[in-house]
């Protein structure tokens, strides 16, 4: 795929409004070359393999004109969509995601919002021209991606992610990351008793330059596991700096330098978290044994198919499965409408493990819950390995 150069990256608008498309080209003309167009038919044009973006005006927001630019997006990988709205209604909005648009922004937030929005998605579809290079041989393939998340706190997200990420680095040929993406209360990096002198801010602030010799100064390296961790910010304030386009510049650069990429999130559906799910080839979505966790769950899996999220990339991992709480696995599954994948014991050892500063999957390798890290890791590896055959997951 070959992407136009940076001063002259193609974006078309489809609007009746010129000054609507005369706003959105000096929005973007330092590094978009911005041009109207009177209906979707020229999309059709676009020679196979260019990238390029479209964006929707509010005077085309209709069913017929989304589902024509749904149709080409979907056929030509390399051409991004996004929607500018007045007023929307949620069916409208959810139209447009079930058609491939990738961001809907409100026309009076586009001096504040569209560039950023832009610049995502360029990035996300540089990404993607990466990862299909990659696929075919032309250029080397790239670490997958899993995000560890939950709609609740408590629930053991950044253990699991640290425990995750040193069963995948066994046998990995290149190193494995972790992302930690919990940008204001972030622990990966005390759990692991490292003290980093970089953090995410630095590799956000980087921009454009960032590639694999800087991020390889910025992350620090937990020596008995060989694990790479990006640490969050070391104070909360600074989460605000960390905007989606970073993130997904920061998981491009990860992806070229690993074999595998664990993103740690907080308990919630940020614009980051969004973004770093949607670029995931899978999210363990844990759940613990408790009603307000289980319920959250539900909230949180709801929010997923409504942002159009696929809930196949959901491995569902319910942890201290074995707790004498009055509660049942099959009780969760019935709740969330959904199988338990794996399921973690209640262990003392791993507390234990977190004030150590010592994985459990380090410190107490027999045990049942180090066997059930292995079995995740394993699970993930299966759908990996099944996606590339193209078996359904």
């Amino acid at each position: 795929m070959n992407a136009a150069p940076a001063e002259r990256r193609p974006v078309m608008i489809l609007d009746h409004d010129p000054e609507l498309v005369d706003t959105v080209a000096s929005l973007l003309e330092r590094t978009y070359d911005v041009r109207g167009i009177p209906s979707a038919e020229p999309l059709g044009g676009l020679a196979t393999g260019d990238m390029a973006i479209v964006i929707l005006g509010p005077t085309h927001n209709d069913r017929a004109t989304i589902e024509r630019i749904g149709d080409v997006t979907r056929a030509r990988p390399g051409l991004g969509a996004l929607m500018l709205v007045d007023g929307a209604s949620p069916e409208l909005l959810r139209l447009a995601l079930r058609g491939g648009f990738h961001d809907a922004i409100e026309v009076e937030s586009v001096s504040s919002d569209l560039l950023d929005a832009v610049d995502a998605l360029w990035s996300r579809l540089e990404l993607s021209a990466v990862s299909s290079n990659g696929a075919h041989g032309g250029a080397p393939a790239l670490a997958k991606v899993t995000t560890v998340f939950s709609p609740k706190g408590g629930v053991g997200k950044s253990v699991i992610a640290i425990n995750l990420a040193v069963a995948l680095s066994r046998g990995a040929t290149k190193p494995v990351a972790i992302l930690d993406l919990d940008l204001q209360f972030g622990d990966v990096a005390v759990m692991l008793r490292l003290q980093p002198v970089h953090t995410i801010v630095e590799a956000a602030a980087a921009g454009d330059q960032l590639d694999e010799v800087l991020m390889a100064s910025l992350v620090a390296r937990h020596d008995p596991s060989g694990v790479l961790v990006l640490a969050a910010p070391t104070t909360p304030s600074a989460a605000d700096q960390i905007r989606p386009k970073d993130m997904l510049n920061i998981l491009a650069v990860l992806r070229s330098m690993c074999s595998h990429v664990v993103i740690d999130t907080p308990p919630h559906l940020s614009e980051v978290v969004l973004q770093a799910v949607s670029e995931s080839d899978d999210v363990a979505f844990v759940v613990g044994m408790d009603v307000p966790s289980v319920k959250n769950a539900r909230l949180g899996l709801q929010a997923f198919e409504l942002v159009q999220l696929p809930i196949d990339k959901v491995v569902l991992v319910l942890n201290r499965a074995d707790s004498k709480v009055h509660l049942a696995v099959r009780d969760v599954e019935r709740s969330l409408q959904m199988k338990v994948d794996v399921t973690l014991p209640s262990e003392s050892l791993v507390p234990e493990s977190v004030n150590e500063g010592v994985p459990a999957l380090l410190r107490s390798p027999r045990s049942r819950f180090a066997g059930k890290i292995e079995a995740l890791a394993k699970l993930i590896g299966e759908r990996t390995s099944a996606r590339a055959s193209g078996v359904r997951t």
